[in-house]
């Protein structure tokens, strides 16, 4: 009975830890939705210079600021028309439109400039996932809110990790009590029917 208690306060102590993990990447979403700067436009400049307007203003890039460029494909849910969706990462942060923003033709512009066969991942030599990372931010973003940004992501990935964790151990020792019972009264049941054998073999003499 006490071992009982113990287990339901243990699955009562986990299952806060998950409610409290599942606040934490709610507010997280809310707040990188929030600091969010929306591209509105992309104009050429000058030959290889472009002028991207965002919700916080401009900023001017060059194809000496791209460092990586990544390229995939879908479908949009209602038509089925093929969709591409660039995201280009620069020293100012990175830029990010679909195919069928009207600013479109212009941002490939960007993109085919320094990757000039399409593919699906450009990167400058020497360039990895950790040396882009500290430029994962939207372009435009002002630089007092990219701590903040950086401090909600690193919240929402150990929010994911330690929620995933709890709930692995959450469902095991409940799943392994099931099959620990059912074991059980299946032996208890073979028990009984082989006593139950036993005592009509004992009338039968």
């Amino acid at each position: 009975m006490i071992e009982e208690r113990k287990l339901v306060g243990r699955e009562r102590i986990k299952g806060t830890i998950i409610f409290v993990c599942l606040l934490i990447l709610v507010f997280t979403i809310v707040g990188i939705r929030f600091l969010d700067v929306k591209i509105t436009n992309i104009e050429l400049v000058d030959q290889g210079l472009y002028n991207i307007v965002t919700s916080k203003g401009s900023v001017t890039v060059s194809p000496s600021n791209i460092i990586r460029i990544e390229r995939t494909f879908t479908k949009a849910a209602i038509t089925g028309v093929p969709i591409e969706l660039d995201k280009i990462y620069t020293d100012k942060g990175f830029i990010y439109f679909s195919s069928s923003d009207q600013f479109a033709k212009v941002g490939q512009a960007i993109a085919n400039s320094v990757d000039f066969y399409g593919l699906s991942t450009w990167a400058r030599p020497n360039t990895t996932l950790q040396t882009v990372q500290p430029y994962a931010y939207a372009i435009g973003t002002p630089k007092s809110s990219i701590p903040v940004i950086f401090l909600l992501v690193f919240a929402q990935y150990l929010s994911l990790t330690i929620g995933g964790i709890t709930l692995f151990t959450l469902i095991s020792p409940i799943s392994w009590r099931r099959n620990h019972t059912k074991a059980s009264s299946t032996v208890a049941q073979e028990s009984n029917f082989t006593s139950t054998e036993e005592e009509y073999g004992v009338v039968a003499k």
